[in-house]
């Protein structure tokens, strides 16, 4: 552990988990027709910045605090499905987005930069296309 000097990296990880889980949020929250936002734009840009977190603490702290992590939000994601439950709303899809936005946060500070912003790409697709895909799965076969 170094004192008296600012980790340019951290900062820097900060930012960007910030910046990708921003987006995953604010699809989150951009339609009309949701009568109720669970998680959304501040949630997710602040559960990837924990990812940072506890990633930037497993360094000092050992990788037992990216499995605690893990079990946290693993169990975050649990209440938050179980919440969308309570509210009869269906799917568990906020939840299983917001549990990869954890990892997401976790893989910018490990240095996967790339990596986090594809798959931040690849989750925002998936989940902006989803009349188009339930479209599709409706019209398999028919």
């Amino acid at each position: 552990m170094t004192t008296g000097f600012i980790d340019l990296n951290l900062l820097l990880s900060s930012l960007i988990a910030v910046g990708l889980g921003a987006l995953i949020g604010l699809e989150r929250e951009h339609r009309e027709d949701k009568k109720m936002v669970i998680a959304g734009v501040r949630t997710f840009p602040m559960t990837s910045l924990a990812g940072v977190i506890f990633s930037f603490l497993s360094q000092e702290m050992g990788y037992s605090m990216i499995q605690a992590g893990l079990l946290i939000f693993g169990g975050f994601a649990l209440i938050l499905a179980y919440l969308k439950y309570e509210v009869h709303t269906i799917g568990i899809t906020t939840p299983v987005a917001f549990f990869l936005t954890f990892l997401i946060g976790i893989m910018v500070h490990q240095g996967y930069l790339v990596e986090s912003a594809f798959f931040t790409v690849l989750i925002t697709i998936l989940l902006l296309t989803k009349k188009r895909l339930h479209n599709i799965a409706r019209n398999i076969g028919a």
